[in-house]
């Protein structure tokens, strides 16, 4: 069996232990922790109310806030902002989360990079002029006025995946190409250059929303972002348990 499988396999162990909790009854060292917390997010998740947030990606992104919250990187940690790039671009993918009122206060689609994929963004890339959209934990900054209008920058946290976000010029901002309307016409969003671009008419709104100290998570089931990812991998350091 190959890491990767086994990778996986442990992967679901942990998801099915999470949404019964019974079967990590026979676990050893640790175990109760693991569970516990696992509990803690099944709970939030159950709260929400909102199927099309998959329960893996708040699951992981969940880990991923918890460990950013533990260095002291995040200023505003009442929302989390997931994109589950597993959806099509014709779908709302992107998801904030207000996890004090456990709401989705916004839905939206988002579209990939144009070298991503087509309807399904299948390929990922942290590489300059890749025109790839990047997996991993972001920590939004400041809002401003460029080229695309109104824009948030994103800064990428984890090492390897997402970290030259900002030499990228990775950033938050609305474009025509991704609204229902260019969906209704060409079967699915327009792609840009990396960027996670949403409806102009839900911009503002959003950045304003999100700007300043919240955390954006780029998902995608990737068993082997799920073992490299410094983020959730200092998770793992902080509770002495190999969650991945």
């Amino acid at each position: 069996m190959t890491f990767q499988s086994t990778l996986l396999i442990t992967f679901m162990l942990l998801l099915a232990s999470w949404f019964h909790p019974g079967s990590l009854s026979g676990y050893d060292r640790r175990a109760g922790n693991d569970a516990f917390v696992m509990s803690q997010i099944r709970e939030q998740y159950l709260l929400l109310h909102e199927p099309a947030l998959s329960p893996e990606a708040f699951f992981l992104g969940m880990l991923g806030y918890r460990s950013l919250v533990s260095r002291g990187l995040v200023r505003n940690d009442s929302l989390l902002t997931i994109i589950d790039f597993s959806l099509p671009s014709s779908a709302d993918r992107f998801f904030v989360v207000n996890l004090r009122q456990s709401i989705v206060v916004c839905k939206s689609l988002v579209s990939h990079g144009r070298n991503s994929g087509e309807l399904y963004a299948r390929r990922f890339s942290n590489k300059i002029q890749s025109h790839q959209s990047a997996l991993g934990f972001y920590i939004t900054g400041e809002p401003y006025l460029g080229a695309q209008g109104y824009s948030l920058q994103l800064n990428g946290v984890d090492t390897g995946y997402n970290d030259l976000s900002r030499t990228r010029a990775i950033v938050i901002h609305g474009a025509g190409y991704a609204t229902q309307d260019y969906i209704s016409r060409y079967g699915r969003l327009g792609r840009s250059f990396g960027c996670p671009a949403l409806p102009p008419a839900i911009n503002a709104d959003v950045i304003n929303l999100i700007k300043y100290g919240s955390i954006l998570f780029g998902y995608f089931p990737d068993p082997s972002y799920f073992r490299n990812s410094v983020v959730l991998q200092r998770l793992s350091e902080m509770t002495g348990n190999n969650l991945f």
